[in-house]
């Protein structure tokens, strides 16, 4: 009988310790989730009122910014775990945003793609003609927007990175990410170097946007969402003006 009560004790802890622990989880998810929603309500309401004009000042017109969606046509880039959105068309949306945020604001912008298309037949043809956009005489800066996916689905958040051994590339890089982090309510991440195809070909400035991973459940899920897209547009766009700014 000892052994019998003794036993019921130990599985009623073990039981109490896992309900602490669910709790704990579901408290740290709500958490989570309403902070998000809490930056979606603040930047519609910025929007609705005027307030996100005065976040990002004007700038010269003469000033001018390669935007480039990555992939596209038959290279549709990673895919969403869950949904199988294809990043391609994801990076045409938040690039299209952004296009527009900075337009609004007086800067030329240059885009290497604007529909769902690839630039050419094949991908080395696309990257030839890509090149050529990004090599663009009158390019001040380049951004090329892209999704991540990683085998570790807890792993979320926007990273940014730059050609290794570029100076400007990698403060523009961190002045971007340190932008999307504030606002999505991340804590601020260091921008990484990465010798892509689209950083090493570029002669100006240029910085490689992953908004966030298509292997996260929650982030697949945001990431499709107009209005976390626009807040994603948003933050970049404020992120490569701070970097003119600053270099004024």
């Amino acid at each position: 009988m000892d052994r019998r009560s003794g036993g019921t004790r130990g599985t009623r802890g073990v039981r109490r310790w896992i309900g602490w622990a669910l709790a704990w989880v579901v408290t740290a998810a709500c958490a989570a989730g309403m902070l998000w929603a809490m930056r979606m309500a603040e930047a519609t309401a910025a929007r609705v009122h005027g307030e996100g004009e005065a976040a990002l000042p004007a700038t010269t017109a003469a000033f001018t910014v390669v935007v480039d969606a990555g992939h596209g046509g038959m290279d549709v880039g990673a895919s969403g775990t869950d949904t199988g959105v294809a990043e391609a068309g994801l990076n045409l949306a938040v690039a299209q945003r952004l296009q527009a945020e900075l337009t609004a604001r007086g800067v030329r912008v240059i885009m290497t793609r604007e529909d769902d298309g690839a630039l050419a037949a094949s991908k080395s043809g696309d990257m030839e003609a890509r090149r050529e956009i990004l090599r663009d005489p009158t390019a001040d800066l380049v951004v090329s927007i892209h999704m991540n996916k990683y085998s570790d689905r807890s792993v979320s958040g926007a990273m940014a990175y730059y050609m290794p051994g570029s100076a400007e590339g990698e403060r523009l890089a961190q002045t971007v990410i340190n932008s999307v982090c504030d606002a999505i309510g991340r804590d601020r991440r260091a921008a990484n170097p990465g010798d892509y195809f689209v950083l090493r070909e570029c002669e100006a400035p240029s910085v490689l946007v992953e908004c966030g991973f298509l292997s996260n459940p929650e982030e697949e899920k945001r990431l499709q969402d107009g209005a976390y897209q626009q807040l994603l547009a948003e933050a970049i766009a404020a992120g490569l003006i701070a970097y003119v700014e600053a270099t004024q």
